[in-house]
Parts: C-alpha cells; structure tokens; sequence
C-alpha cells in the first residue's frame, strides 16, 4: 500500500514537472527580441495574442488590458529596452543601458514608462521611484485587426519611433538618437 501511494505521488510529481518545463519550453505568448537596422537598440518582450477577446476597455467589460491600469506591456515577464546609444524623448533623455517598459493605456494615449528595474516579474508594477522616464503619446486606430501582440521600430524624415499594435490598436513614441 505504501508503494502504491509513493509511486502514484512520483508519478504525479513527474506529470506536474514536464507539465512546467513543456510551458516554459514552449510559451503561448512566445518572447521576442526587436532591433533596430544597427543593433545599437533593441526591446525584448513576451507577444500574447487576441484570442478573440477584449483587448483594450474599460475593466468592467472585461477587457484584458484595462484603461487607465498598469500593464507589463505584453506577457509573462517585463518587455525591456536595451540601447547602446542615447535616445531623447521629446526633451529626455533614456541613457545607454537596459531599461524595463511599462505602460498605463487608454482610449486616446498611453503612458509610457522606462523604470531601471528590468528584473521585476510583470506581475505587478516596479516602484515609480525607479522610473528614468515617461512619455504621453496618442493612440490611433488600425482598420485591421492585429492578432498578436507587436512591438516594431520605424522611422520617417524626422524621427525614430518604437510602435506598439495589438487588435485595432497602434501607438508610436517618437525618438531621437544621440
């Protein structure tokens, strides 16, 4: 009797390890890293997908990412930025180094955070006294849906910019580099 509990515990013990390694192996929201054309920038994040659900809403609707409340700004752990160069936002500057991204999103703009704690589980938000930065930039809307989660760099004749574009979503912050 005693071998049948402790053989039945080993096996359950080994279902719930390969059960934690095949997730961790193996993401529903897979990790990215995006660079620029130079590789002097580059952001790594987490790309969750729609799931044909509410993306971007009010929190009694039931959207996954709620106006107005922190989020990690994509899945599973921090998305964080590394550069090698001095980037200026608007009038700041974002020294070279590794910073994580956090953002507090709404209807028409989101709030963008770089905070020096880039080992921080995105479970809940890094304290405000590490944030280096943060910038208010407006949304638009996309005609087509964008089903996974996206975080690109573009540029035009005057800036830079890091864009974020999930369902109908887009935001682009615009930057310089140093």
């Amino acid at each position: 009797m005693k071998k049948a509990v402790l053989y039945s515990l080993l096996l359950i013990f080994l279902a719930f390890s390969l059960f934690v390694i095949y997730t961790i192996t193996n993401p529903t929201s897979p990790l990215e890293t995006v660079s620029t054309e130079n590789q002097d920038i580059s952001i790594t994040y987490s790309r969750p997908y729609k799931k044909n659900r509410l993306i971007f809403g009010d929190e009694k609707d039931g959207a996954l990412v709620p106006n107005g409340v922190y989020w990690r700004t994509g899945a599973n752990k921090h998305t964080f930025i590394e550069t090698k160069k001095t980037l200026i936002f608007n009038t700041d500057s974002l020294n070279p180094g590794k910073y994580s991204i956090y953002t507090i999103p709404n209807s028409q703009s989101w709030e963008i955070y770089f905070n020096k704690e880039i080992y921080y589980l995105g479970i809940y938000q890094p304290p405000t006294e590490s944030d280096v930065l943060n910038s208010k930039v407006s949304t638009s809307q996309l005609f087509n849906s964008v089903e996974q989660f996206t975080i690109e760099f573009s540029n035009d004749s005057i800036f830079n910019y890091i864009d974020f574009s999930w369902d109908k979503t887009k935001v682009s912050l615009p930057f310089k580099i140093k």
